[in-house]
C-alpha cells in the first residue's frame, strides 16, 4: 500500500485515519542477550503490524505512545522502549507517516528536550503528540504541554528548517477542556487525539464549544481525532480502568450484553460506528467548522485482530456523511 491521499499533515483537513499500536514493553538491561532479544522483538513487531495493516489503503499514519507510570511523588517509570523506531519502521513498510508521543512533563532540562528533538528528526519523524503529567498535584520538572508546543516548533525551525506537526491530547470530560484546547492551539497544536470514546454526548458539546471559542479568537481550529478501541477481554476492561477511561453504563451493558465477552469485539465496533455517526450528524446539523478524523487504538496484544477489524470498518465510513454512516451501521448490524 502507499500513502495515496497525501501526508498526515496534508490530510488534517480531510479526515485523517490513524492507528495507534501498543509499544514494546521492556527495558534495556545491559545484558547483550536480553538487549538483542528486544531488537528481534522490535523487528518482529514491525513485520506483524505491517502485514496486519497492509490492506487498509486509507490509513494515513501509525502512532506509537510512550507508556509512563508515576509513583506517589510523580517520579516516572518508563514501560516502553524504541517507540520511535517502531513507529518509523512500521510506517516505512507501509509507505505512510509515523507519529509518536512524548510525555514532556518528565523532561528535566532544556538540553534533554533539544536532544530528543534532534534524535526524533534523525529518525525521519515530524509528527509529534505531547502529553502532560498524570495529575496537577505534582510539580513536574518538564514543560507544560503548551510550553512544549512552543519550544518544539522553535527548535525544529532552528535545526531543521522544515515543517513539524504537533498534536496534544483532549479529555472531553475535563472541566474547561475547550478553553484548554484553544490555548494549546494558540501555542501551536494542529491536532488533538481524544481519550477513548464510548458515547457522543460530551465530545459533541466539546467540539461545538471549541469551535465557538476558536471563532471568537480568530483562530483556525485544530483537527480533532476521535479515538476508538475494541473491547474483547477482561484485560481490555482492566486497562481502561488503569487509564481512567470511563465506560458509560449504557455502552458497557450493550458491549458486554449477558456478561459475555464473545460478542464484545463486534459490539464495540458497532458502538464506535454509532458514536462516530452521531458526531458527524451533530457537526452537519450545527454547521461546526472543526475538522475531524479518527484514531483506532490497539489496547492489548491479543486484540490486534479486533482492532484491525475496527480500522477496516472506519476506512469504509470515515469519508461518509452522517446518513450514509447510519445506513452502513444498519447493514453491518444485520450481518
Amino acid at each position: 500500500m502507499g500513502n495515496e491521499q497525501g501526508s498526515f499533515r496534508q490530510m488534517l483537513s480531510r479526515r485523517p485515519l490513524i492507528f495507534t499500536v501498543i509499544p514494546l514493553r521492556d527495558n534495556k538491561t545491559g545484558d547483550p542477550a536480553h538487549d538483542d532479544k528486544i531488537l528481534r522483538n522490535l523487528n518482529n513487531r514491525k513485520d506483524e503490524l505491517a502485514m496486519s495493516l497492509s490492506s487498509v489503503s486509507r490509513l494515513n499514519a501509525v502512532s506509537v505512545p510512550e507508556l509512563v507510570e508515576e509513583n506517589h511523588e510523580g517520579k516516572p517509570r518508563y514501560n516502553s522502549i524504541y517507540t520511535r523506531a517502531l513507529a518509523r519502521g512500521t510506517a516505512d513498510l507501509l509507505h505512510i507517516d509515523a507519529l509518536v508521543n512524548k510525555v514532556v512533563a518528565h523532561i528535566e532540562t532544556y538540553e534533554n528536550f533539544v536532544d530528543w528533538i534532534k534524535e526524533t528528526h534523525s529518525l525521519g519523524i515530524s509528527n509529534l503528540i505531547f502529553v502532560g503529567g498524570n495529575t496537577r498535584h505534582h510539580r513536574y520538572p518538564g514543560p507544560s504541554v503548551s510550553e512544549a508546543n512552543v519550544i518544539a516548533r522553535r527548535l525544529w525551525l532552528e535545526f531543521h528548517k522544515e515543517e513539524i506537526t504537533i498534536g496534544n491530547i483532549s479529555l472531553p470530560e475535563r472541566k474547561d477542556e475547550a478553553k484548554r484546547m484553544l490555548f494549546k492551539t494558540l501555542a501551536g497544536a494542529e491536532f488533538f487525539t481524544t481519550q477513548l470514546l464510548f458515547d457522543s454526548g460530551q465530545v459533541i458539546n466539546l467540539i461545538r464549544e471549541y469551535g465557538r471559542q476558536c471563532s471568537v479568537a480568530g483562530v483556525k481550529p485544530a483537527t480533532i481525532l476521535f479515538s476508538f478501541g475494541p473491547i474483547r477481554s477482561v484485560a481490555d476492561l482492566n486497562l481502561l480502568d488503569f487509564l481512567a477511561v470511563e465506560l458509560p453504563v449504557n455502552a458497557k451493558d450493550y458491549i458486554l450484553e449477558n456478561n459475555s465477552l464473545e460478542e464484545a469485539s463486534r459490539r464495540s465496533i458497532l458502538n464506535s460506528l454509532r458514536v462516530y455517526g452521531e458526531i458527524v450528524s451533530a457537526i452537519e446539523e450545527n454547521d461546526i467548522s472543526v475538522p475531524i478524523g479518527v484514531n483506532v487504538e490497539q489496547l492489548t496484544r491479543s486484540n490486534l485482530p479486533s482492532s484491525i477489524a475496527m480500522l477496516e470498518n472506519f476506512e469504509r465510513v470515515i469519508d461518509l456523511q452522517s446518513s450514509e454512516v447510519k445506513d452502513y451501521l444498519k447493514k453491518v448490524s444485520r450481518d
